[in-house]
């Protein structure tokens, strides 16, 4: 089913089309709908409504696609790239700011090229601009007295994995810094095995009187999935989605998860873009899900 445009996008798409076509005279009907994403269907309905414009009703553009082809005249009023606002700016600098601190050493290309961006937006704006979280100083002082008493802590935790927050009871064992960020090595007694949790996603800490948990040496941080993942299309967008659990440059690559559910969550998400070749437990996981899916549409 092809989606429909609200009137919020077709405005935006048309002040768009403005600036395009006066710089493409002459283009024709199907590969300017093409640009844009659209019918040709949708971009007539669009060309029909363009023309009414103008500062008045003596002064309407002069457009002309009757032929199959796009000129426009007449324009001046429209004929802008249209600028994004404030809060729109702010927006993307703190996605690329994301974006920058989760690539990995060696990619100083893309380094570059979103520091270019940032600059090109505005580097008032963009010196201001952090996506860094605010560090809990009171949870980092916390994590640092249960370390060295050898006690427990109590914490309230956010998995996006799960997209869940858990009340868990912990050991911390180490602190770790990794990619601008602070970790935490711990023994969790909710899971009874060691796990490491970013501390930003901490939301609240308690110390606690009981000493620390003896731990066994069988447990393990490693108790993961791993799947292999075939992706189709939106290539680009299916890799962003999978995060740093991937491993692999080309279309097929490998995921290595904690959490069944959420990988399962992901490639039903992409609609096909993606499929799971192997790890036939993950497989099962998401006909379930599908079939689960499908009976509430029945």
């Amino acid at each position: 089913m092809v989606k429909k445009t609200t009137p919020t996008e077709k405005a935006a798409r048309m002040l768009d089309l403005v600036p395009f076509i006066s710089s493409h005279q002459g283009i024709a009907t199907t590969e300017l709908a093409a640009e844009f994403g659209i019918s040709v269907e949708e971009l007539l309905s669009d060309l029909n409504s363009l023309w009414m414009c103008g500062d008045n009703r003596f002064d309407l553009i002069d457009l002309q696609f009757e032929s199959g082809y796009v000129t426009i005249r007449n324009a001046q009023t429209l004929n802008r790239i249209r600028s994004l606002s404030q809060q729109e700016i702010v927006a993307v600098l703190l996605g690329l700011d994301l974006i920058g601190k989760d690539l990995p050493e060696d990619r100083e290309d893309l380094k570059g090229d979103i520091e270019d961006l940032r600059t090109k937006l505005g580097s008032e704006i963009a010196r201001i601009v952090d996506a860094s979280p605010a560090q809990d100083s009171q949870i980092n002082s916390l994590i640092s007295q249960a370390l060295e008493g050898k006690r427990r802590l109590a914490i309230t935790y956010y998995s996006p994995t799960d997209d869940q927050v858990s009340i868990r009871e912990i050991t911390p064992l180490q602190l770790t810094t990794s990619e601008n960020r602070d970790f935490l090595i711990a023994f969790c007694e909710s899971a009874g095995g060691q796990r490491t949790f970013r501390v930003d996603r901490i939301q609240s800490a308690t110390l606690l009187e009981s000493p620390a948990s003896q731990i066994p040496t069988s447990s393990t941080d490693d108790i993961r999935t791993v799947a292999t993942v075939k992706i189709s299309e939106n290539i680009r967008r299916c890799r962003e989605s999978l995060g740093a659990f991937i491993s692999g440059a080309g279309p097929t690559v490998q995921v290595s998860t904690y959490s069944d559910g959420w990988l399962s969550r992901t490639v039903m998400s992409a609609a096909g873009a993606m499929e799971v070749t192997s790890s036939a437990k993950i497989r099962e996981g998401i006909a379930i899900l599908a079939g689960k899916t499908l009976d509430l549409y029945r």
